[in-house]
């Protein structure tokens, strides 16, 4: 491997990148040479081993005086180099160069320091040329260019340019037409104000007196300029000296940054406006590492968890949670990454979270995921459900209050029926207990006829004990969320019980076809009762003043896919008008002259409680339907 590919191949560089540098390093006619930030030599192109005589490999690591200077000249290049180390840029120097036979050359450097990001020189590199065969940045007397540095100055992405100390222009590279669409060659003599404008001149003349001064000047910023608009730019200025280290003009190196410019501006906006976009988000937003590490606290996630952002930083977001959360939590991110499978992230649920005072806290969680310089990174969002729980609840326990006082209502109207079917039993049972008295008293009672007395009694106390209970269950104010396995038909027949009188009072037939036979539904019996309590009774009620039939039809049916039993209420009264269809469930509307409008309110409300939906419907010959939708558990699809 040649030095010039060892030098290349250290920084691997793009393909194409180290081809063009191999090429402008083997350029005949240029010295070039890199040293280390104390001056030894780490790469001697071909051009100065044929001036100097020496081979690459023999002054590779050896510092740069002790290889081409006069031992007297060698004190002042070392010093040279270590103010190149201390910091400058682009310095320029005319100086003899010896080769190993002792015979002098004069050559023109240029230096260059390269610095890493934190500003520390690494590299100093110094490209020169035989003074006697110096070619200037301008055009010679017949109008050829200076072929090897000219083509390495047109190659660059940049500004190049050589004034002299009237600020007319010597040389001008391509760059004057990329940026301004003008001919290098047809502006060389003409002052540079009249290419780059006044105003651009304003901005910059400060610089390019400087250079003439015999310093370098630096310009960081937007220049007006008359053509191409403003631009954003990055500009050296360095004086240009003769042999004798008179300053005879200045050079111009610039570089356009306008889009680097503009992608800043748009980053640091985006920047400000993410940081304010976070500082007063209403929601608690925690970024942390595929380790569980805190990185970034936002005051919204301070006020939920009652710590600063200081004392959560940099430890792991598990202290945010209770146990066994907290414990678990590590077991949780591990197995995520080893299976990419989410349990939480891109998912919304209720959590719980730990306060700094040790109380628990209601949250939403959201967690978002994203990739930062090649790691994992987590967002996650809480926001406090604490109020909106407790409201849930309060609203809850409100239904209940108010289904319950529905039911008492129900039950002051069922009193006459309840009387009615609670006395039939008891008068049966009156009748046979003084029939048995009578037997008993006889001189030959007779056994049989006593114990069928006595069987008479017991089957009427207990019809009277069934009326009683299916009262009393009815009447029981059950916890909302007292959810159990119940038989659908079974809460439809001790329906119908409760109501047998009414149904008889009314005259309305009922059909049942139920398909559903044995079905259980997890749901809260009481509730569901006064469902279909409330449905019937609306239906016994609508059909009262029809001349016609009067038949209740209820059906049981599974839906297609086998995940919800339909119970169906249907009558054969009027049904619904168009005027109150949309009306029908809205709380305090009724079409009854002493309803409170509560009833369908309220079963709506229980039935989506449940996870189900209610429904209302005209019939397509007559009457109204009203559908109930329950889920069905888990292998209770298929119950028939």
């Amino acid at each position: 491997m040649t030095d010039i590919e060892r030098f290349t191949s250290a920084g691997t560089p793009p393909d194409q990148d180290a081809a063009l540098l191999r090429c402008l390093l083997d350029m005949p006619g240029l010295l070039v040479v890199v040293t280390d930030s104390h001056g030894r030599i780490e790469l001697f192109n071909r051009e100065c081993e044929r001036l100097t005589g020496y081979e690459a490999q023999q002054v590779i690591g050896r510092p740069m005086w002790e290889v081409a200077a006069r031992p007297e000249h060698r004190e002042a290049l070392q010093n040279f180099v270590q103010n190149l180390s201390a910091g400058a840029f682009i310095e320029e120097r005319t100086g003899l160069w010896v080769n190993r036979f002792g015979e002098p050359r004069q050559i023109h450097w240029r230096y260059g320091a390269l610095a890493d990001d934190r500003g520390r020189v690494r590299r100093i590199v110094a490209a020169g040329t035989p003074a006697t065969a110096e070619p200037q940045l301008s055009h010679t007397a017949d109008g050829q260019d200076d072929a090897p540095l000219r083509r390495l100055v047109d190659g660059l992405p940049v500004l190049a340019a050589d004034l002299d100390r009237d600020y007319r222009i010597q040389f001008a590279n391509l760059g004057c037409n990329d940026w301004f669409g003008l001919a290098p060659k047809a502006q060389v003599g003409k002052h540079i104000r009249d290419v780059i404008g006044r105003k651009a001149f304003a901005v910059l003349r400060p610089q390019f007196d400087q250079a003439l001064a015999g310093r370098k000047a630096v310009y960081h910023g937007e220049v007006p300029y008359a053509r191409g608009g403003v631009r954003f730019i990055h500009g050296t200025y360095a004086p240009r000296l003769d042999d004798h280290g008179d300053v005879t003009g200045l050079y111009i190196l610039a570089m356009d940054l306008s889009r680097q410019h503009q992608f800043r501006k748009r980053l640091a906006a985006e920047t400000r406006r993410g940081r304010t976009i976070l500082a007063n988000a209403i929601d608690g937003i925690i970024t942390s590492d595929e380790a569980g590490t805190v990185l970034d606290f936002n005051p919204a996630a301070e006020r939920l968890f009652g710590y600063h952002r200081s004392e959560v930083a940099g430890r792991n977001v598990s202290m945010l949670m209770p146990e066994p959360y907290q414990s678990r939590h590590e077991d949780y991110i591990r197995r995520y990454l080893e299976t990419s499978r989410p349990h939480v992230i891109g998912v919304g649920r209720e959590v719980t979270g730990r306060h700094k005072d040790g109380r628990n806290i209601e949250l939403q969680l959201t967690i978002a995921e994203f990739l930062e310089d090649g790691q994992r990174r987590f967002v996650s969002f809480t926001q406090d459900i604490g109020d909106r729980k407790r409201a849930e609840r309060e609203a809850r326990e409100l239904l209940a209050r108010l289904a319950h006082s529905t039911r008492l209502s129900a039950v002051s109207e069922l009193t006459a029926g309840l009387a009615h079917e609670v006395s039939q039993p008891l008068t049966a049972i009156n009748a046979a207990a003084e029939a048995g008295l009578s037997l008993a008293e006889a001189s030959e009672p007779s056994q049989a006829t006593i114990k069928e007395a006595l069987e008479q009694i017991h089957r009427q106390s207990q019809r009277a004990n069934r009326v009683i209970s299916q009262l009393h269950t009815f009447m029981r104010r059950d916890h909302p969320e007292a959810l159990h396995p119940e038989n659908i038909h079974a809460v439809i027949q001790n329906v119908l019980h409760l109501l047998c009188h009414e149904l008889d009072e009314t005259g309305v037939t009922v059909q049942l076809d139920l398909e559903l036979t044995g079905c259980q539904c997890k749901v809260n019996k009481v509730q569901i009762e006064q469902v279909v309590f409330n449905l019937i009774r609306n239906a016994i009620d609508a059909m009262r003043e029809t001349d016609g039939e009067r038949r209740l039809r209820i059906t049981t049916r599974r839906d297609r896919v086998g995940r919800a039993c339909t119970i169906a209420v249907a009558d054969t009264g009027p049904g619904i008008t168009e005027a109150d269809r949309d009306k029908l469930f809205d709380p305090f509307f009724t079409t009854k002259e002493q309803g409170l409008g509560q009833g369908l309110s309220i079963c709506r409300s229980i039935v989506e409680a449940h996870g189900g939906r209610l429904t209302a419907a005209n019939a397509p010959e007559e009457g109204a339907t009203f559908l109930v939708e329950l889920p069905l558990p888990a292998g209770q699809g298929d119950a028939q």
